[in-house]
């Protein structure tokens, strides 16, 4: 009988259940399953007051360490894993990790509070994300977005964290909304040095 070896995967991202699921743990399943390597068993969320979702987790079963591992990566950096992700297991009784990933983000958040009422009537959000997404097109895309008691925070991710906020940025500077939001360049875990942008009111 082959020994459990249990592996788990930590990533700085603001991704829902369903959405973790479907990006990241349904292919790994695949993966795992077609060469017979073991199975994910298991995750959860790590929620901030700021952020809503501030980092996830991925647990998973291996029957083979050494060639499981190798799948587990490869997989979840095709899926686009952010910078600053961990995976933690044990291997000659010593514990271990290793930081992985590919992706940087862009985190806008927006002022959904102090800002002039005729800025939130007499502007569609939807509109202004759609003219984000065209200007990204070939950079980026927009994995998610978190509506907050105060703020509503979009999540963008591409390989360039910098090149990403530059195809943004004349759409933010122009953008009603966007006054007093706060840029955060390569969120996520704090070793990848984020730098925050506070854009001006009008």
């Amino acid at each position: 009988m082959s020994e459990s070896h249990f592996v788990t995967v930590t990533m700085w991202e603001f991704i829902t259940p369903m959405d973790r699921g479907e990006r990241y743990e349904d292919p790994l399943i695949e993966a795992l399953q077609e060469q017979g390597l073991g199975d994910v068993c298991g995750g959860g969320s790590q929620m901030s007051d700021e952020f809503g979702i501030e980092f996830v987790d991925i647990e998973i079963e291996l029957n083979d360490l050494k060639q499981g591992l190798p799948v587990v990566l490869k997989t979840l950096m095709q899926r686009g894993a952010p910078k600053g992700s961990v995976v933690r297991f044990e291997h000659n009784g010593q514990r271990q990790e290793k930081e992985f990933g590919l992706a940087e983000c862009v985190a806008i958040v927006l002022d959904g509070t102090t800002l002039p009422d005729e800025v939130y009537d007499g502007s569609d959000i939807n509109d202004m994300i759609q003219e984000m997404l065209d200007a990204i097109d070939d950079v980026g895309e927009l994995r998610s977005w978190w509506e907050g008691p105060q703020d509503t925070i979009l999540y963008f991710f591409a390989l360039d964290a910098e090149e990403l906020w530059a195809a943004l940025k004349p759409v933010v500077e122009a953008a009603d909304r966007c006054q007093n939001a706060r840029v955060i360049v390569r969120h996520g875990h704090e070793k990848l040095n984020p730098q925050e942008i506070r854009m001006p009111r009008w």
